[in-house]
């Protein structure tokens, strides 16, 4: 038997007033998704537990089959063994994201924790100035290929959780800034940064065209980094994973995955879907498992963008469930499930640790035939991400 997991961010929401009390999912257009639940088997699924912070690093290590609690992880760390780099001994890890803030009275909001999608080149270029121009701390960026990039830093770890940027949009940031002793050269490095991002011709160039400058870091993503198991050792299948995200390629290279990479992957609405698609059936023909992980849908579902997640439910199902579908029809032996990772809520623009729904097919429908939020009503309710994976791969689903 072979299985197909797929991974996605930003599906499910809560309903909004101002469209029929409706939820984006409800008002999009999914026919792919719907003709697979009318055969499928589908329920809801617990992927935050109670004591941890919604976050990727803990929705995705549960879907990967790891008990999230057990190996809870720094998000920087993870990156780092995505990108291949790995701090020394005496050096933490730390996220570095350059962002968008605005003037607000007497604070900075955070605007845009993507920095307008930063390209790989233009992202370059900002780093590069700011491992030139920082100075008075033992600091070294590193270069994740967009927006999110990292920063190896030589002090003690910080004990205190520092908040991702994506749970700010909206927020002033001085009530989210680094304090204590053990922060202050962030804060110092920060403070830099602001400075250097302000000068930087890239900036200039964007405050004439009338556009936001990218003109700050935010560090985050402290934490540690305990062994993780391999996938095979827990259930003695091959498996490759496909992803954008340096966070989730972290999590398959520690459990000794194959991590593929795509041409094209962004992690934004614009991922070539189809070259993410292709690598996935690829893989099918000689691993037991693959997964395939979807993140369009987060940047716009915590921006609170409601049009621009519904046009990115609809590519999904056209883009990744319809081919997908189409190829299963001439494969014996295969089973694929679909999950949310977590619910990223465009109406609060903000994670949410509800409840997910999730979808094996070929299965048992016990459901009205239309993917949406409804689906959490229905079926058989897993209380962990693990615990559905492991039903899934051995058969009981």
């Amino acid at each position: 038997m072979k299985y197909l997991v797929v991974i996605v961010a930003g599906l499910t929401d809560r309903p909004f007033a101002e469209k029929d009390n409706k939820t984006p999912l409800q008002l999009a257009d999914t026919p792919n998704l719907d003709a697979l639940t009318q055969q499928a088997t589908c329920g809801p699924v617990q992927t935050i537990p109670d004591d941890l912070n919604p976050g990727n690093e803990v929705s995705n290590l549960g879907l990967l089959g790891l008990d999230p609690v057990k190996y809870a992880s720094g998000h920087a760390l993870l990156s780092a063994k995505g990108l291949g780099v790995e701090p020394s001994p005496d050096e933490i890890a730390l996220c570095c994201d350059l962002v968008t803030l605005q003037p607000a009275h007497d604070d900075m909001v955070m605007k845009d924790y993507t920095g307008d999608q930063l390209s790989h080149d233009d992202s370059g270029l900002l780093l590069n100035a700011l491992q030139e121009q920082v100075i008075d701390v033992p600091v070294t960026f590193h270069h994740g290929g967009g927006y999110h990039n990292l920063m190896f830093i030589k002090t003690p770890p910080i004990t205190k959780r520092l908040s991702p940027p994506n749970e700010l949009i909206g927020e002033g940031i001085r009530q989210f800034m680094p304090e204590g002793n053990e922060a202050r050269e962030l804060v110092f490095v920060m403070n830099q940064a602001q400075i250097i991002l302000h000068n930087h011709a890239y900036n200039q160039k964007r405050n004439i065209e009338k556009k936001d400058p990218v003109n700050s870091i935010w560090i985050w993503g402290n934490g540690r980094l305990p062994s993780l198991p391999s996938f095979w050792k827990r259930y003695e299948k091959s498996a490759s994973l496909i992803s954008a995200s340096l966070m989730v390629k972290g999590i398959g290279k520690l459990t000794r995955m194959d991590v593929v990479d795509v041409e094209g992957a962004t992690g934004f609405s614009n991922t070539s879907y189809s070259a993410k698609v292709s690598a996935a059936l690829r893989e099918l023909e000689t691993k037991d498992v693959v997964f395939l992980h979807i993140s369009a849908g987060e940047e716009v579902s915590l921006k609170g963008n409601i049009d621009d997640k519904i046009l990115m439910i609809e590519d999904f199902d056209i883009e990744v469930i319809g081919p997908l579908a189409q190829a299963m029809e001439t494969m014996e032996n295969i089973k694929m499930m679909v999950v949310v990772n977590h619910v990223s809520s465009a109406q609060m623009m903000k994670y949410d640790r509800a409840p997910v729904p999730y979808l094996v097919y070929p299965g048992s429908p016990e459901n009205s035939g239309h993917y949406d939020e409804q689906l959490l009503e229905t079926g058989k309710p897993f209380s962990s991400a693990p615990e559905l994976l492991t039903a899934f791969l051995t058969d009981k689903l």
